[in-house]
């Protein structure tokens, strides 16, 4: 799978602890640049910080967007993104909430919704947001949607009601990795026998998302050392599961 993002990117300490980073600008921020002054120039530069997970200056370029325009939905949902990514919950609820009063897509808001109230740790608000998304899914979204909902559901002790709705005949597209650890939650497959297909898992993003999927299982008696493991694997840190095992381990963002 061909990353979303520059080969020369912002690593997620001066994302997530505003750190310092030596990320030169590119070639298409530096034209980017150069033609500011509407609420399309500056959403053409938080773009192009945004390949090179420039996430922190990205809000800022979104922000002076919206300044020029409130209610330019584009802006509004691409800062919400990037709060998302750099943990801002509470800022990237908010986004995400006026972009539906602007008739932003619903499942595209309630999902990130239901991830930001994940990372916050209030595990009903994520329930409900993901609940939510049910009406508007295909079999690609429903199983990401499973999977929030199932870990959320397990961490707060409720019922995980949406993973009854999981099969094996759902077309999950390239949500695979999803769809491999809600195998091992509805019981079709064995946790150490998913442990041990991973160990081959070659591509970072898949790995981190079944690894963090199976580490939250109940039946799994190697957290500590698999969270090492997965946090290891920081070639795809954007992705939300690897974010989701940053936070466990180190904490919300205070921003």
């Amino acid at each position: 799978m061909e990353k979303p993002f520059d080969e020369l990117h912002a690593d997620i300490g001066s994302q997530l602890l505003g750190l310092p980073h030596s990320v030169p600008d590119s070639a298409a921020v530096r034209e980017a640049r150069q033609q500011l002054g509407s609420a399309d120039q500056y959403v053409k530069l938080g773009q192009a910080l945004s390949r090179q997970l420039r996430y922190r200056e990205a809000i800022d370029a979104y922000t002076e967007a919206l300044k020029c325009d409130p209610e330019d939905l584009t802006a509004l949902r691409l800062r919400a993104g990037r709060y998302l990514s750099t943990q801002q919950s509470e800022k990237a609820i908010r986004d995400f909430d006026h972009c539906l009063q602007l008739g932003a897509d619903r499942l595209d808001c309630l999902y990130r919704m239901g991830i930001a109230y994940y990372y916050a740790g209030d595990d009903a608000a994520a329930q409900k947001a993901l609940v939510r998304c049910v009406p508007y899914c295909d079999d690609e979204m429903a199983i990401a949607v499973i999977y929030w909902h199932t870990l959320s559901a397990s961490r707060s002790g409720k019922e995980q009601e949406l993973l009854s709705y999981y099969c094996r005949e759902l077309a999950v597209g390239h949500h695979t990795a999803y769809e491999m650890a809600m195998r091992v939650w509805a019981g079709q497959e064995t946790l150490e026998g998913m442990l041990k297909q991973l160990e081959r898992e070659e591509d970072d993003m898949e790995y981190d998302i079944t690894l963090y999927g199976l580490l939250k299982h109940p039946d799994c008696k190697e957290k500590e050392a698999l969270m090492e493991k997965l946090l290891r694997r920081d070639g795809f840190w954007p992705c939300f599961a690897y974010l989701a095992a940053w936070n466990d381990k180190n904490g919300p963002v205070h921003a």
